[in-house]
């Protein structure tokens, strides 16, 4: 929810301040399919199907390989507006992981505080659930881990880490630029017009 809002501002602040709509045809990244195809297999991952079908073991390296293939689609495509703050964020959230043999730390007690109790218990009872690993003595950077409540009105809200901050503000920051490449043409149009 918290993801939704924050790029939903971005979004109208870019359309009030100058963007369109139509200019999101002239935004480009390279590589999108790597990203893309990192993504699904995350999704698919950290369900009871895709743990089931790769095995327990597996998850955590496979998390750690396809978040190194979005740092290498985001350091392929830093020159695009936002992505070096998407890509620090990233990074943070890699350290952290790697530090912990491939799961984020969480903190059952940020979990419980915004409303995500099941998690909560599931990290309590089997120390690691989805992509996290029960935060403690044990774990590293625990710092860095999901530790920041954020709740937005509502009784429901999650847990974040410094790098998902991060990478939310470089995504939002994305956004806005995203409706602000004008094509070629307009840009030279634009230059000649007298002031």
């Amino acid at each position: 929810m918290l993801v939704l809002a924050i790029l939903s501002v971005a979004l109208v602040s870019s359309l009030l301040t100058g963007g369109r709509l139509r200019y999101v045809r002239n935004w480009q990244l390279n590589g999108l399919w790597m990203a893309l195809g990192a993504f699904a297999v995350q999704m698919a991952l950290f369900t009871r199907w895709g743990t089931g079908f790769v095995g327990e073991a597996l998850v955590p390296v496979i998390y750690v390989v396809t978040m190194s293939a979005l740092v290498v689609f985001l350091v392929v495509n830093r020159r695009v507006l936002g992505v070096p703050i998407l890509l620090a964020g990233l990074m943070l959230n890699l350290l952290v992981i790697s530090a912990n043999t491939g799961r984020m730390p969480a903190s059952v007690t940020a979990l419980a505080a915004a409303g995500r109790v099941e998690e909560a218990d599931l990290l309590r009872l089997h120390g690691a659930a989805a992509n996290c690993v029960l935060m403690s003595d044990s774990t590293r950077l625990n710092i860095l881990g999901d530790n920041i409540v954020i709740r937005l009105g509502g009784p429901v809200g999650s847990a974040y880490s410094v790098g998902d901050l991060v990478a939310l503000a470089g995504e939002a920051v994305v956004v806005f630029g995203m409706l602000r490449v004008r094509p070629p043409g307009l840009q030279s149009e634009e230059k000649q017009q007298p002031a």
